[in-house]
């Protein structure tokens, strides 16, 4: 996939409909989190239960443009230069500022002290029903890809509120990077092993180690 036809699948991508925005919902958020509560009972029997949710970096709160981490710039870099490109083209960075640009939204979704289940579950209902009104984005609400951006938000502070609420469990998000997959039709950057090892790494910290932390590509990250 060339670079003309890696922008015009993202752009096609991004369009969503009120069905499947709610469909997205249900799949990235809801789906998680009743699994999750359903193994609760079992992990907390455990001497180190351990929670790894799978999120994104875009579900972070505050992002201007696509973040990448070092090592996944390098490798792009490097990935360019074996195609024999001099300089770093303009789909290196794809996307249109993505933003949760209501502010008030973004400081209730990083208030973890404060914010509940409920509240995370009323605030989905709110961006469904701006989506359906076709007022989202003018609400503040993310633009493309908006459902699967609320979603990984409300992951990632489903987490934060779990291992608050559970301090015996170990619970942690995780973006594995840009993976060569069917879903990004394999125009990802790392391989399938490669975004494993980033899960995975999370999964396998030493006992009493981090909680109710976001990891991007192995390494610890903010949330914002």
């Amino acid at each position: 996939m060339d670079a003309g036809q890696r922008i015009n699948w993202m752009w096609t991508s991004c369009r969503q409909t009120y069905e499947t925005a709610k469909q997205g919902l249900q799949t990235n958020y809801y789906g998680t989190k009743r699994v999750t509560e359903a193994l609760l009972p079992l992990l907390r029997s455990s001497s180190d239960g351990r929670i790894v949710n799978v999120s994104s970096n875009f579900g972070l709160l505050s992002v201007s443009i696509m973040r990448r981490s070092p090592r996944t710039t390098n490798k792009f870099l490097q990935q360019q230069q074996k195609r024999g490109h001099d300089s770093t083209p303009t789909f290196f960075l794809p996307f249109r500022p993505q933003f949760f640009r209501n502010e008030e939204l973004k400081q209730e979704l990083n208030d973890v002290d404060s914010l509940t289940g409920e509240r995370l579950d009323e605030l989905l209902a709110m961006f469904l029903k701006d989506f359906e009104a076709g007022g989202a984005e003018a609400r503040g609400w993310p633009a493309e890809f908006s459902a699967y951006k609320v979603a990984k938000a409300a992951m990632n502070a489903y987490s934060r509120i779990l291992a608050k609420r559970h301090p015996e469990l170990r619970v942690n998000c995780a973006h594995p990077g840009y993976v060569k997959t069917d879903i990004t039709r394999n125009s990802g950057i790392l391989t399938p092993e490669e975004g494993a090892r980033n899960i995975t790494s999370v999964a396998l910290l030493p006992e009493g180690g981090p909680t109710g932390k976001y990891f991007s590509e192995g390494e610890e990250a903010s949330f914002v």
